[in-house]
């Protein structure tokens, strides 16, 4: 049981954490999936007013409304709107689909946009966005070393977090 809820939670907290990444600003290079099937690689500058701005080797600068997007996978190790060579989860498709299905749940959401976004200085997430081991763990989705890492068992104890993990199961 307890490793069914540290894998829901290290999955949302991937999910936020991504999310704090593209609302600070932070270049996130992703695969986008449009409602109409078209498929844009590039690194996510922004998210401002449901609109993603999202630069393109290809095609430069592109804003991409939310409700246009049907999935967003942030591709690992890679800038510039390079394809990602493997999963956002490394070693389970069930990580992958549960990772799709939790981003979803947050960009649908402006409340729990709105809440995500406030946790971006709360000094916690500020410490786990520091560390470069967890930002490597992040970037590849290696659940099994975020969910071990002291940093992130810490984190699933601050209550701001845990509202969040709530709101989103």
């Amino acid at each position: 049981m307890r490793d069914l809820t540290l894998s829901r939670i290290a999955c949302v907290l991937l999910s936020m954490l991504a999310a704090i990444s593209v609302l600070c600003g932070t270049a996130s290079a992703a695969t986008l999936v449009l409602k109409d099937g078209t498929v844009i690689h590039g690194d996510i500058k922004t998210l401002q007013d449901d609109v993603y701005t999202v630069e393109t080797v290809s095609l430069g600068t592109l804003r991409v409304r939310k409700q246009n997007i049907r999935t967003i996978d942030h591709d690992a190790g890679q800038t510039n709107g390079s394809p990602a060579n493997g999963s956002p989860t490394t070693g389970s498709s069930a990580n992958a689909a549960a990772l799709q299905a939790t981003q979803l749940r947050i960009l649908q959401d402006p409340g729990l946009l709105s809440t995500i976004q406030s946790l971006q200085n709360d000094p916690d997430v500020q410490a786990v966005l520091a560390d470069p081991e967890i930002v490597s763990a992040l970037a590849s989705g290696n659940f099994a070393a975020l969910m071990n890492h002291p940093k992130i068992i810490a984190l699933t104890s601050n209550s701001k977090i845990r509202e969040v993990v709530d709101q989103v199961q």
